[in-house]
């Protein structure tokens, strides 16, 4: 049995831009708390349980309230049939949180607006040569809403597909871990009315730099952890009538410097 807890406070700058008739760009920068637990249960000498909660909360700096911004939850199941490849599949519940009273009285009145599930499946490769660390991931996810939509433009079931590859470096001495990685997603089903021009697009794109601290691992006193991460993201709607064909594309840039410590 293993659990860890971690607790990482980002300092995110967020812009965002809607590209439509008109182009609107805002930008704000928010201090972020998140507080993600893992609970790892042993099944087999090769198969695992995890149990998994990320909490996160928006700290206005201008404002006196907390703001709640999304909570993930996943049960999946790991199998390790060999060091150097891990099959993973799983269970996700998403609840997005709301911004004002309004929203937060709407989301008690109708919770399907903001919940979402997810189901997803990967397969990783794992090569260690020395002290280097490197891992590829291919992870296929399928994100499932109940709420009130148009078919013709959304999915009640959205499939994508992403791509993840990290190279860490463990210097014994010193305790010490840099790290990069990047990770990109793509549509798999996206309905051709919302980008008419080649129907599947790129979702998402991430990147991260950092390094790793392990505090008197002989005391198991934890590790502390600097980051910066990059984070684009881009979603397309549509809105089609008898005279107009109105097509969205939502950008979201954000950067976030941070530092976490994991027990």
């Amino acid at each position: 049995m293993q659990v860890s807890i971690t607790v990482c406070s980002p300092l995110m700058l967020r812009a965002e831009e809607t590209q439509r008739l008109q182009e609107r760009q805002t930008t704000e920068t928010t201090l972020q708390l998140r507080t993600d637990f893992t609970y790892t249960c042993p099944l087999h000498p090769k198969v695992s349980m995890v149990l998994f909660e990320d909490l996160r909360l928006d700290l206005l700096p201008f404002a006196p309230q907390t703001v709640f911004d999304l909570s993930l939850t996943s049960v999946s199941v790991v199998y390790a049939p060999i060091p150097q490849l891990k099959l993973t599949g799983g269970y996700m519940l998403k609840i997005h949180g709301a911004s004002s009273a309004n929203t937060f009285r709407e989301f008690y009145s109708k919770p399907v607006n903001y919940i979402r599930h997810r189901a997803y499946a990967s397969v990783t490769g794992i090569w260690k040569p020395g002290h280097w660390t490197l891992s590829l991931r291919e992870q296929a996810l399928c994100d499932m809403r109940f709420d009130e939509i148009n078919l013709y433009t959304a999915n009640r079931y959205h499939f994508t597909l992403r791509h993840y590859l990290c190279v860490q470096y463990n210097f014994p001495k010193p305790h010490l871990t840099p790290y990069v990685w990047t990770e990109a997603g793509n549509t798999l089903n996206a309905k051709a009315a919302v980008h008419p021009a080649h129907k599947q697009y790129l979702t998402c794109w991430r990147t991260a730099a950092g390094l790793k601290w392990k505090i008197a691992p002989e005391k198991h006193c934890g590790t502390l952890n600097f980051f910066y991460r990059y984070d684009w993201g881009c979603t397309r709607s549509a809105v089609i009538t008898k005279d107009h064909h109105i097509y969205t594309r939502h950008l979201k840039h954000e950067h976030a410097i941070g530092i976490g410590y994991e027990l």
